[in-house]
């Protein structure tokens, strides 16, 4: 029994660091309990009563949900956003340790000295503590580069408003997929509600091909055909249900909700998510001033003047000072009586580096010529988008047009088949089958209304105006 224990105590030791990793991998880390909205610097907060009374009843289970709301939501709690916000968050600690650095750091050096070995114990003069252990008690300290301290500060602070900029960036692509996914659950309930109307068409088909079949006594391929398209009909209603709930899990993963929780959706709030936007009123320079790549290239821009200015800084002389008992050359310590304790103030210079301080600037100026190089390639880039969605919303626009001409052409032949087959001019089957080419149409019709808003949608994107509504604009002077 006592051979087991230690082998007992092996396998507990082995398995604690295993319990522990799957605890790890079963709970994600927390992020600190507050809002990054209201309290991080350089953020507007002019939404604030908004996001308190939108957060005051977020997780009412009864709670209807608008765009608004689940945008809300998302911000507070999307797995989509816990990345940028850890990142912030390390930012943040970074500049708080950069402005401790401005401190010199002083060291305690305790020092334990006795002899390996005793050949002078027999010569004449020896003090009488020769071959004790001595115990010397010190003070060290080094001062920081100032210059390099200084630009180090900067760049942390620099670094620390980039990851703002960053995380309000990711945010922005959070709004954007939820208005996507609101303008596709509106389209998809009226898709839907358009092919429920179709459903009695085939049931009414079916009794017609019945009937016919009891006057002429025989039987026909027709009633075959009418149950199989019957059948469809309602496999095209089951497929579009799907879809819809497919798009509401994908809107509970975005907004970090249990994919099994019952959400309730108000997919009406999608009209007001393009509200007011008319692209054509705006010019792509002013918006590119308003967008986050703008301030983040921009801030790279400066990072990398701090960066230059830190390189350059490794060409000052550290600088130390220490206290001690250690006495500079020329003097000694007295054979006997009391120990004096010495300060010593170290300059040291570098005389020759084999070129490494050299290539460290030239590296930082050429990273400023690559930030230089970097953002006249994205504000090229960002206005041939600007062109490009320009040009999408046109060629919806255009889409739309020939999807209402079709709907209102199969409209008016369904009419005028309705009018014949009433004054008995005109078979059922026909009659069937416009009604079904009309509803075609229709829902063709929202598809082209999804695609053409969807379109305004990615230029309201692109113009930080549908981030704006929620963020306010980016502050220009945090760099």
């Amino acid at each position: 029994m006592l051979k087991l224990i230690p082998l007992l105590l092996l396998v507990c030791l082995l398995t604690l660091p295993a319990c522990s990793s799957q605890k790890a991998g079963v709970h994600s880390p927390e992020l600190p309990a507050r809002h990054w909205l209201t309290e991080l610097p350089g953020v507007p907060v002019e939404r604030r009563h908004q996001l308190e009374r939108a957060v005051k009843d977020l997780y009412d289970p009864h709670k209807s949900f608008r765009f608004e709301d689940a945008v809300y939501l998302a911000i507070q709690q999307s797995p989509m956003l816990v990345n940028s916000a850890v990142n912030l968050e390390i930012k943040r600690l970074a500049l708080t340790d950069s402005v401790w650095r401005y401190l010199p750091e002083p060291r305690l050096i305790l020092s334990v000295t006795n002899n390996l070995t005793r050949l002078n114990e027999d010569t004449r003069y020896v003090s009488g503590d020769y071959g004790r252990t001595k115990f010397d008690v010190g003070f060290r300290c080094d001062f920081p580069n100032p210059i390099g301290t200084y630009f180090g500060h900067q760049v942390q602070k620099g670094m620390a408003n980039m990851a703002i900029a960053t995380h309000r960036k990711a945010v922005g692509e959070a709004i954007y997929d939820i208005a996507r996914m609101y303008l596709k659950l509106k389209s998809l309930r009226k898709i839907l509600e358009a092919k429920k109307d179709v459903l009695p068409l085939g049931k009414e088909l079916k009794t017609y091909w019945q009937q016919v079949e009891l006057v002429e006594g025989k039987q026909g391929v027709q009633l075959n055909l009418a149950d199989e398209h019957t059948r469809e009909l309602e496999l095209t209603v089951e497929k579009t249900q799907m879809e819809s709930t497919m798009e509401k899990t994908r809107l509970k993963i975005l907004a970090g909700v249990d994919a099994h929780h019952k959400m309730d959706v108000n997919v009406e709030s999608a009209d007001e998510i393009l509200h007011g936007f008319d692209g054509h009123t705006l010019r792509w320079e002013d918006r590119w001033a308003t967008s986050e790549d703008d301030l983040l290239l921009r801030g790279q821009i400066k990072l990398a003047d701090f960066n230059i200015m830190v390189a350059w800084a490794q060409y000052m002389p550290q600088m130390s000072f220490e206290i001690n008992k250690q006495p500079p050359a020329g003097q000694a310590q007295p054979s006997g009586g009391e120990e004096d304790l010495f300060l010593h103030f170290t300059f040291d210079f570098p005389l020759i580096d084999w070129g490494h301080r050299y290539r460290g600037v030239q590296t930082a100026r050429m990273e400023k010529a690559q930030a230089f190089h970097e953002m006249a390639r994205k504000r090229t880039e960002y206005s041939n988008k600007w062109l490009q969605a320009e040009q999408a919303v046109a060629l919806a626009e255009n889409k739309l047009k020939i999807a209402k001409t079709r709907f209102t052409t199969a409209e008016l032949q369904y009419k005028e088949a309705k009018i014949a087959f009433q004054e008995g001019t005109e078979e059922m089957p026909v009659v069937t089958n416009l009604h079904e080419q009309m509803a075609n149409a229709k829902i063709a019709l929202i598809e082209a209304e999804l695609n053409y808003n969807l379109a305004h949608l990615d230029w309201m994107y692109l113009a930080n105006v549908l981030q704006e509504r929620f963020l306010g604009l980016p502050q220009k002077n945090i760099l």
